[in-house]
């Protein structure tokens, strides 16, 4: 089973490639008036303020991300509203899948997000230090100190850096795979027909709380979550929620519970007044979760009586 990025692919961009938010490159005799006219429109345009924010949103969204497992069948038809998604907790599924070839996947599937996290993170950084290197040249050419060795070589920064945004753009997926398995899932013993899976990682948008609608009273808080992008509600949506106390008094050192909620609120009674407590919300974890390491937290002060 093969990650679908591969070490190779670790390393960020190769010049020459097809341009991104912007006119393409030219090839052959550009003139230093020329790279600095082409500079000033990608700057305009895929390194604009607002286009570097987004980028800088979107992979913080992919790093909040919880990233799952996916199985589904191969061999069946899917129709308009059903894709044959299989899930872990069905006990049929699990009594067939091979469960030390489920659990090579799984940790596939983990290195794979892992992986594609640390290489966007590697090549947002490398956009970052082109942009600044395209934009102290465009300082550099007005003040009338640019010769064709320099040009030259901010044509190849460019270049890299169009390229750069581009496969940036193209991994900002949500859904990864699919999984290059060695072995079925499922063991052939030749008694029956082996259903045949294939194997993807979906992400799901982080979960964040609304801070504009959380509201305390003396004795209780009520809080309020969200999908981050605006997603819609899902249905059947398990989240998990943690109050800690920050003041432990001699009697109470340092108060910790949970509680389990399916929906998108939740009311927490029987608190202490005039005191800070620090609250967590995150989806329950599920049997094909492979990676989602962020939680949201927000600390709130109970009002005095």
């Amino acid at each position: 089973m093969n990650a679908t990025v591969t070490m190779e692919e670790v390393k960020p961009g190769h010049p020459g490639s097809e341009g991104c938010g912007a006119q393409e490159v030219r090839d052959q005799t550009d003139t230093p008036t020329d790279i600095c006219n082409q500079i000033i429109q990608l700057l305009c345009t895929g390194l604009s303020d607002n286009s570097i924010m987004a980028m800088q949103k979107e992979l913080q969204l992919m790093n909040r991300g919880s990233y799952y497992l996916e199985i589904q069948r191969q061999d069946l038809v899917p129709t308009a509203d059903q894709q044959h998604t299989l899930h872990l907790s069905d006990s049929t599924l699990l009594s067939l899948i091979n469960q030390p070839r489920l659990q090579a996947a799984m940790s596939m599937a983990k290195t794979q997000v892992k992986l594609l996290l640390t290489y966007l993170g590697m090549l947002q950084d490398q956009i970052m230090r082109g942009c600044r290197e395209l934009e102290a040249f465009i300082v550099k050419y007005n003040q009338g100190g640019v010769d064709s060795h320099t040009a030259a070589s901010m044509k190849q920064k460019l270049q890299q850096t169009h390229q750069d945004l581009k496969d940036f753009e193209r991994r900002m997926t949500r859904t990864l795979g699919p999984l290059d398995l060695q072995n079925q899932l499922i063991s052939n013993t030749g008694n029956y027909p082996i259903p045949q899976l294939s194997v993807t990682v979906a992400m799901k948008m982080p979960v964040i709380f609304d801070r504009f609608k959380s509201r305390v009273t003396s004795t209780s808080v009520y809080l309020c979550w969200e999908v981050a992008g605006e997603e819609p509600q899902e249905p059947n949506e398990q989240f998990e929620i943690h109050v800690k106390s920050l003041h432990p008094t001699v009697d109470d050192q340092g108060h910790f519970s949970k509680c389990m909620c399916q929906l998108y609120h939740i009311q927490v009674n029987n608190l202490i007044s005039d005191r800070f407590y620090q609250f967590s919300v995150k989806r329950v974890d599920a049997g094909n979760l492979v990676y989602g390491m962020w939680i949201d937290s927000i600390t709130l002060k109970t009002a005095e009586k």
